[in-house]
Formats: C-alpha cells, structure tokens, sequence
C-alpha cells in the first residue's frame, strides 16, 4: 500500500528555503539512507535532489513503505492530496510508530518534506535496519523471519520503555534524596514531641 497524493500544494516554504534545508541534510547521512533503503528492499531510488524542494509525496510514500514493513496489515490513511489531509497522515504515522518501536519522530520535520525529513526518516528506517540486520544471518521462511524481526522490533521497544522507567526512578529517587535533609528535621521534631508527651503521661 502506497500513500495516494493528488496535487501538490505548496508547503510554505521557497525553494531557496527547502535548499538550504536539503544541505542541512550530510553526505554521509544521505549515503547511509539510500544504502539501508536499498537493503530494506526500497522499490525506488533516494538521492540528493528529491529532496531539493519540499517532496512530500516521496516523503509519505517511503513512511507508508516502512511502516508496513514494521506490520503489513497497518492502517494508515493514504489520501494526501489536501494539506489537512497531510497533516492528518503524519499525525497517524508519528503516534503508530512510537506504539510499534517508541521512537518520537518530530511531526514539523517530517511535513517539511526536505532534508530535515530524512534524517527522520534515516532514525525510523535505521530501527528496522538493525532489527531486520540482527536475524538476517539465520535461514528462515519468510514468515519465521516475519516472526523473528517482530520479536526484536518488541524487545527493542520493551528495552527503551525499561530505560526510559529506569531514568524516571533515578529522577524521583534524586529529588527525594535532595528533600531529606528537611524531611529528617521535620522527623526528629515530630519524635521528640512524642517523646515528651510519653514522658508528661508517664509521670
């Protein structure tokens, strides 16, 4: 399934602009995004100058392309032929892949369809490069690899929600540690009340 792209309305930006913003975009960034691609099994070939001038449809064909990599029956939608629509589009592909890998792709980056885009793209297409890299030495049929890539794409996303649970902690446990030293005034002051009351009564 390929995102289906009507006219293309203009995104906002000069073609100065979307330039200056596909040189942003490295050498080696571009290399290693063409080359995973084409390891991936990308039907169409990346270079430079798609992405001299804003090129959403390229952009929305290759996120449609690899979120159905990640799972083939994914819905998104694939009218964009209207800015709500795109907008609308990107939305849905930023939320799904967070659920399916717990990367955050920024939504503005990805719509300004230009070389800021690809190195979005170059994070999502990187996850399922390593995933599809670490079982690609094993022979399998093609739906034992379909399972064994599925099987890492959820220990990668369990391990960085374990990570990100493990920084969380760290952070609670740092500012009741920094709260102590109050804490152990308030403590002793409330104990030796106590202690003067058993006291009074003991007497």
């Amino acid at each position: 399934q390929n995102a289906r792209a009507g006219s293309a309305p203009k995104l906002g930006r000069g073609a100065k602009s979307a330039s200056r913003g596909a040189r942003r975009m490295s050498f080696r960034e571009l290399r290693n995004f063409c080359e995973m691609m084409r390891s991936l099994g990308y039907h169409r070939l990346v270079s430079m100058d798609n992405f001299r001038t804003p090129n959403f449809e390229l952009v929305a064909d290759i996120l449609d392309w690899l979120l159905h990599r990640f799972e083939p029956g994914i819905a998104i939608p694939d009218d964009i032929s209207t800015e709500a629509h795109r907008v609308l589009f990107i939305k849905s592909v930023v939320e799904k892949v967070v659920l399916k890998t717990g990367l955050k792709l920024n939504p503005k980056k990805l719509y300004g369809a230009d070389g800021y885009a690809v190195k979005e793209l170059l994070r999502l297409a990187s996850v399922l490069y390593e995933a599809q890299k670490s079982v690609g030495d094993v022979a399998l049929e093609p739906r034992g690899e379909d399972f064994a890539l599925n099987s890492k794409l959820a220990d990668l996303k369990s391990t960085r929600s374990l990570c990100s649970q493990i920084v969380e902690s760290g952070a609670m446990l740092f500012e009741l540690l920094q709260k102590e030293q109050e804490v152990r005034q308030d403590r002793e002051k409330a104990l030796t009340f106590l202690d003067g009351m058993s006291r009074n009564l003991g007497s």
